[in-house]
């Protein structure tokens, strides 16, 4: 029990620090449970019980920094709605399809994918899709998230690729697949609860909601407030370095 507690408290550091940091949470959360439980199996309350403390972090940070004002909602209600369709109906369709992409094969392939695209969106040469319609903005970085139905790729990366793409600078691209991550952290919450068999309350799931929280709430602010001066390459390096390891070692 004791290996537990432990576990899951690193699994709540790794939740709450690579939630909105452009890395892939998912890619590290599937990684941790292949690797401990020795099989495909997965604790959706668990996962569940870490997303809800991660969408309680990121409206916490956004009330706390005027994100969340009202006139900034009613401003981006109809532009993130949009955004989120696509997300949804690939969801559903997998849902549907009973499709899975759960393979360290796919998180090492992605990580590398995605941290190039990263790191090409970061150059002024690449932001070359001049759109200034918000509307349009916001659905084209939602069609980008899609890429984070794959395990490794990153729902946030995905988000700030496109809109640095689009000419955004690092930080607003930050800020902005933050609105984006709202949505769509609510829906896979209310999504692995419904999926839910039976919810058994332990010490565990205590320590997932603190824990991810705590750690999730502290990167928002160190992320958001340093982006555009440490830029995207410390995070280009690591995924190389992740999906090569992967790869290498365990794939």
């Amino acid at each position: 029990m004791t290996t537990d507690y432990l576990f899951y408290s690193f699994y709540s550091i790794i939740q709450g620090i690579t939630e909105f940091i452009p890395i892939s949470s998912s890619g590290h959360l599937n990684l941790l449970e292949l690797l401990y439980n020795k099989n495909d199996s997965r604790n959706y309350l668990y996962e569940t019980t870490a997303h809800f403390a991660s969408l309680l972090a990121l409206i916490f940070y956004l009330y706390r920094h005027n994100h969340l004002a009202f006139h900034n909602i009613k401003l981006n209600f109809i532009p993130i709605t949009l955004a989120t369709i696509p997300a949804i109906i690939v969801g559903v369709l997998m849902k549907f399809y009973n499709i899975s992409f759960f393979s360290l094969q796919i998180i090492g392939y992605t990580s590398i994918t995605g941290g190039l695209l990263l790191y090409l969106s970061d150059l002024k040469f690449f932001q070359v899709l001049k759109i200034s319609n918000t509307k349009t903005k916001f659905l084209v970085a939602g069609l980008f998230q899609c890429l984070a139905f794959l395990p490794g790729f990153s729902r946030s990366g995905s988000c700030m690729i496109a809109f640095r793409m689009m000419g955004e600078d690092r930080k607003n691209s930050s800020v902005l697949s933050l609105y984006l991550g709202m949505p769509i952290i609510l829906i896979s919450f209310l999504s692995n609860i419904a999926d839910l068999e039976e919810i058994k309350f332990d010490f565990n799931l205590l320590i997932i909601l603190v824990v991810t929280f705590v750690f999730a709430y502290l990167t928002l602010k160190l992320f958001i407030n340093f982006i555009n001066n440490i830029g995207f390459k410390p995070f280009v390096i690591y995924r190389l370095i992740f999906g090569l390891l992967i790869l290498t070692l365990l794939g």
